[in-house]
């Protein structure tokens, strides 16, 4: 089995992680490693499924895709993977998309901005050798699929420019509902496995959510796009490895027993019959196995790290 990044500005652990989540996908029998859109499909969410992240998105294809996207900095992979000799050789991003560092979720702004927007775009009009919408459209703002449609049919792009035609498709949504807006284009067959905002079904019978993803086909050409804001995370506990975490928990529980201590002896001292006084001695031997719980878990996960480093 081959593995090589291409490119990379992940952290050693995230690539470490990366690179493991790839190899165990493509050494699954059950998934397979050929290069149709099946396959294709079910490596990506495979992928995706072992790599423990709310934003990460993944593509894999056949060919040199064209990735029109912003992503969050130091999450960006791109590997070309290929499971036997014989097999296909697969190309495979993985990003994760940015955070709004408001607190407010995807759902939210394009919600608003789309019923903004709901009576200002005209539906596209249909014409022979023209994009069509094959998944995604039904429950979406008409606002949002009519955008991307007229974007794909400008006559103002040569035919067969399908990068400036993803490019113009990116750049009309994000005119008019906003950025975090992620295309995927190519000739051959890929597969998307991506976190997207979710809204409320419209003009539809069904009144649950429905996710930000749509497919669209011009010509040979495929597009799929897709919105998803990243959740906001103010003190980054999400990219934390659990040896950082164990790490601060001491910390604070040094901190914390020590503001304990000295509280102890400033007030205990005098009344030592006090229901706190009594209970405070009793929970050391707790905090104390807590204590080197966190030691000892903070060693194991640090040790298995550095062995996938070796495998991988």
């Amino acid at each position: 089995m081959e593995v090589s990044l291409k490119r990379s500005d992940v952290p050693r652990r995230r690539r470490m992680e990366i690179v493991a989540a790839i190899k165990t996908t493509l050494s699954d029998p059950s998934i397979g490693a050929r290069g149709d859109s099946g396959t294709l499909k079910r490596i990506a969410e495979s992928v995706s499924s072992r790599i423990r992240d709310a934003a990460t998105h993944v593509v894999v294809g056949r060919s040199e895709f064209s990735a029109n996207l912003r992503f969050a900095k130091g999450t960006l992979a791109y590997a070309t993977a290929r499971a036997t000799s014989k097999g296909p050789t697969l190309r495979i991003l993985v990003f994760d998309s940015l955070t709004l560092g408001s607190g407010a979720s995807g759902s939210e702004q394009l919600a608003f901005q789309a019923m903004r927007e709901e009576n200002d775009e005209a539906p596209a009009a249909r014409r022979k050798g023209g994009a069509t919408c094959v998944s995604g459209s039904e429950g979406l703002p008409n606002a949002v699929v009519n955008t991307a449609l007229s974007a794909l049919n400008d006559t103002s792009v040569d035919d067969d420019d399908d990068e400036a035609r993803a490019s113009g498709l990116r750049d009309a949504l994000t005119k008019k509902f906003g950025s975090f807006w992620y295309v995927i284009s190519d000739d051959s067959d890929f597969a998307v496995a991506c976190r997207a905002s979710e809204l409320p079904a419209q003009h539809s019978d069904d009144e649950g959510l429905v996710r930000v993803v749509m497919r669209f086909v011009r010509g040979k050409t495929t597009y799929e796009v897709w919105h998803h804001i990243a959740p906001f995370d103010r003190f980054g506990l999400t990219k934390m490895t659990w040896s950082e975490k164990a790490k601060y928990a001491r910390y604070g529980m040094i901190f914390v027993g020590g503001l304990a201590t000295m509280w102890y002896r400033s007030k205990c001292t005098e009344s030592p019959d006090a229901l706190a006084c009594q209970i405070l001695p009793k929970t050391v031997p707790f905090m104390l196995g807590l204590f080197i719980f966190f030691v000892v878990t903070a060693h194991v996960d640090a040790a298995a790290w550095k062995k996938l480093g070796k495998e991988v």
